[in-house]
């Protein structure tokens, strides 16, 4: 038994150029790439503040999830990669995930890294959901 795929594309120019797409359904689950965050023109947003990156890269990974028919509480597992590990950080960052999942918490991780993919970026997010 093969199952249909949805792929959802942010219209990013680097989903083509790399070869991914912002999130992949296949049956009741979806994975959201890791997600920066950029703006509309896909630029930076808010280079070094890392509670406004991480709101940003849920605001994406949010619209993502409903392209696909999920809703943040169908959210299981989220990844949160930082640049800084900092308590302000883990703080800031932390404020922003539970702003979007404090009533339906997932499993989740953060882990500190040296570098994400631009020096701008100090936040990244990746998610998993199970619809239903």
């Amino acid at each position: 038994m093969t199952l249909d795929r949805q792929r959802i594309t942010s219209g990013a120019p680097w989903e083509d150029r790399v070869g991914y797409r912002r999130a992949v359904r296949v049956g009741n689950q979806v994975w959201v790439s890791g997600t920066v965050a950029v703006d509309a023109e896909g630029r930076p947003f808010a280079p070094g503040d890392a509670g406004a990156q991480a709101a940003r890269c849920l605001e994406i990974i949010v619209a993502a999830l409903a392209q696909a028919g999920a809703r943040p509480e169908d959210v299981v597992r989220t990844r949160v990669f930082v640049t800084d590990m900092s308590p302000e950080t883990q703080a800031a960052v932390g404020a922003a995930h539970r702003a979007v999942f404090a009533s339906c918490p997932p499993a989740s991780t953060m882990v500190g890294v040296t570098a994400l993919a631009g020096a701008e970026f100090i936040v990244e997010i990746e998610a998993d959901a199970v619809i239903g």
